[in-house]
């Protein structure tokens, strides 16, 4: 997997890209050539771009977007806490596909993807903790 870091040439004036809001993003292609962008954080609203959705946990941060090849991933990013044993899935109109059960610690990340997901269909990304809960994110969608 190849790892790119994609950066705006410009800034405004003597401000860090950060400062007027620009966060750097890499992105990992996969053998496949596809491309997930990895943010360095979730925003506040849960909405990176049209289908490119994140939920801000506790542990880490979950995230889930949709491609236009009809595939969708949904991954999570632990960043803190001990070990889990978790699935990352999706749901559309209350149709639920999963990975299978996997053990994380702190510092990986853990992704699950799916084909026929049709690309403008509302989803959400899920993260279900073995003896917690289930956590999602907002709605990924061709419309926000």
């Amino acid at each position: 997997m190849r790892i790119r870091k994609i950066t705006r040439a410009t800034a405004v004036a003597g401000m860090t890209l950060a400062a007027i809001g620009v966060m750097p993003i890499a992105h990992a292609e996969g053998a496949s050539g596809t491309t997930k962008a990895l943010m360095a954080s979730c925003p506040g609203d849960g909405h990176i771009s049209r289908n490119y959705t994140c939920t801000t946990l506790g542990s880490g941060e979950l995230y889930h977007q949709k491609y236009t090849n009809n595939r969708a991933s949904t991954w999570y990013k632990k960043t803190g806490g001990g070990s889990i044993t978790a699935r990352v899935g999706y749901n559309r109109s209350g149709s639920t596909a999963w990975s299978g059960w996997f053990s994380q610690s702190s510092g990986t990340t853990k992704t699950g993807s799916w084909s026929n997901v049709t690309y403008c269909a509302g989803t959400v990304g899920l993260l279900e903790v073995r003896g917690q809960q289930t956590y999602q994110t907002p709605l990924a969608n061709c419309s926000g």
